[in-house]
């Protein structure tokens, strides 16, 4: 079975700071083609992720878009670690109805990002079909 560091992507790792604006993180996330943006403090740990979901919450209650991200942005946050079967990371996103879960190091840096479309390819190649 595969773990977390053999299907996360490193290449869709996108990040801004807490004192970012929610209309930066929306753009990040244009430009780089995702679905969420992972917030970082100084020291570089995840205290925070922005996603397609908060911006339909932040657009639905009107809040305006210059509003800073550590507002808005999720704290309960979710996490996988490289060595954890893909399995477990998958179960975690299914049980939170999560799309986006954060890879992170031993001390809370992000390493990369797994998707449930990363996770469902992982299983199902491992599957064999008639």
């Amino acid at each position: 079975m595969s773990s977390v560091k053999d299907v996360m992507r490193h290449d869709k790792l996108v990040t801004a700071t807490p004192g970012e604006r929610v209309i930066d993180a929306v753009r990040k996330m244009y430009e780089n083609n995702v679905g969420s943006v992972l917030v970082v403090s100084r020291e570089g740990r995840l205290v925070g992720i922005f996603t397609e979901r908060d911006l339909v919450k932040v657009v639905a209650e009107g809040v305006p878009l210059d509003t800073r991200l550590d507002k808005v942005m999720s704290r309960d946050l979710i996490v996988a670690h490289g060595d954890e079967p893909i399995a477990l990371a998958g179960s975690k996103m299914v049980e939170r109805w999560i799309r986006h879960m954060p890879v992170v190091d031993s001390e809370g840096r992000p390493v990369g990002i797994i998707s449930i479309r990363d996770v469902l390819r992982s299983l199902l190649s491992s599957s064999t079909f008639p």
